[in-house]
């Protein structure tokens, strides 16, 4: 069943493909809009954890703490499956934020954004890294231009 789960996170691609080729089309920026994505790999991560824990309880979560654990857990092929899908859900939100963020306040162009997207798809955080360093030398600010004020 982990397996199936894995298989069914595929469809993650095609929303990376359209943020990255096609970020101006009207599907794009909807999907964008919705979070559809990352929330169809919540549920999937869901069904993953519930299943792992019926499974074993909560005692596999003692092993988090130290190199050894997490090894041995990742060495198990449910919770190598359930990870992978724990972890296209955040690179699915950290691209989100990118592509949100910069479509509102045009940081980098937007060849340079699908570049940062492409970054953030296969290399998650020297994605997220790339588009940081670049909104603070845009914007000469850690926070951009927030329209959050505290």
């Amino acid at each position: 069943m982990y397996v199936k789960l894995f298989e069914l996170a595929a469809f993650a691609t095609p929303a990376w493909f359209l943020l990255i080729f096609l970020p101006t089309w009207r599907g794009t920026r909807w999907l964008a809009r919705s979070a559809v994505f990352p929330v169809l790999l919540s549920v999937l991560y869901l069904i993953g954890i519930v299943m792992a824990v019926s499974e074993s309880g909560f005692g596999f979560m003692r092993d988090f703490g130290n190199a050894e654990g997490v090894t041995a857990l990742l060495g198990r092929q449910d919770v190598a499956m359930v990870a992978w899908i724990h972890i296209l859900a955040f690179d699915q939100l950290v691209g989100l934020f990118i592509y949100r963020d910069n479509m509102h306040h045009r940081y980098v162009p937007i060849v340079v954004q699908s570049v940062i997207l492409f970054l953030t798809f296969m290399l998650g955080p020297i994605g997220f890294l790339a588009y940081f360093l670049a909104r603070l030398a845009r914007s000469g600010s850690l926070w951009g231009k927030s329209e959050i004020h505290a």
